[in-house]
């Protein structure tokens, strides 16, 4: 009886969710999935071609290319985002002066929108007229200025770079969240037995919190490899492609070449290899649950 009446509970709260889930997910995924079937036209008139589309993916240079910048992205984000993060969310949970201002410097660039940012950092990247190269020349690093988003080894670290300094703040109040979770008697025991505040960090604190950077890696996977505005913005996919991610593919597809059902069929396989990657960083980041 008392089974029965908690799912009298939960279920009127959880139909919402649900409800919300298939009409902004699962219904645009299955109709996704149908389009990308199919040789879909922008007058809405379709030709069923099956699989035709999936299998010309396998011998599309492109795509493969779009493919590994996506996951290069993703790579190198991901090591310009987390030990900053990490760092500056453990200074941030120290009795220091100006905290909070402090937090307002490190959060402030997530209120502007991504369009703003991309062309805020497009100027500053510019090698005459912006702010890093003709500085770099003042000081006489000229050598080391680069046409930072016109090489194509630059390119990409720049974009990616742009990201997560416009983001960092969201990740820096997750971790500081997790900071503040932890047990204190569990700190001050460590320091009464002489441990060291580095020491604490690396053999305390970050085991503590493996949970939630496994979730928060999962989240950066799953936003990174959906990357669009920015690249798009401040490259377009270029120079000679080295920033075309699989985002910026999709959109050239559908919109100048109207190949929507070519375009879908690249998405569902994103979708496709996110289930993947995060199942498996799931499973291989998963461990027994500790208690503190």
């Amino acid at each position: 009886m008392l089974r029965n009446a908690q799912r009298r509970i939960v279920i009127p709260f959880l139909l919402p969710a649900v409800v919300l889930l298939a009409l902004f997910f699962l219904y645009p995924l299955v109709r996704t999935f149908g389009i990308s079937l199919s040789d879909w036209t922008r007058t809405g008139a379709s030709r069923y071609v099956g699989g035709a589309n999936y299998t010309a993916l396998l011998s599309d240079p492109e795509y493969r290319t779009a493919l590994k910048n996506t996951f290069a992205f993703t790579f190198i984000g991901g090591c310009m985002l987390f030990p900053p993060a990490v760092a500056i969310a453990w200074a941030l949970n120290q009795p220091i002066r100006s905290e909070r201002f402090f937090r307002f410097v490190v959060f402030a660039p997530v209120v502007l929108s991504a369009a703003v940012v991309a062309l805020m950092w497009k100027f500053i990247y510019h090698p005459t007229l912006g702010l890093i190269s003709p500085a770099m020349a003042e000081l006489g690093l000229g050598g080391l200025a680069r046409e930072w988003l016109g090489d194509p080894l630059t390119a990409l670290p720049a974009v990616a770079f742009t990201t997560v300094w416009q983001g960092i703040g969201i990740w820096v109040v997750l971790l500081s969240a997790g900071f503040e979770r932890l047990p204190r008697d569990v700190l001050e025991a460590g320091r009464v037995d002489g441990a060291g505040e580095w020491r604490l960090f690396w053999s305390v604190m970050m085991p503590m919190l493996h949970d939630l950077l496994r979730i928060l890696l999962v989240l950066w996977i799953v936003q990174s490899m959906q990357a669009f505005a920015f690249v798009y913005i401040m490259t377009g996919g270029g120079p000679f492609g080295s920033t075309e991610v699989v985002g910026t593919l999709m959109y050239r597809i559908a919109i100048d070449q109207t190949e929507f059902g070519y375009a879908a069929a690249m998405g569902v396989v994103l979708v496709a290899v996110l289930l993947i990657v995060t199942t498996i960083l799931n499973k291989v980041l998963k461990r027994d649950d500790l208690e503190y």
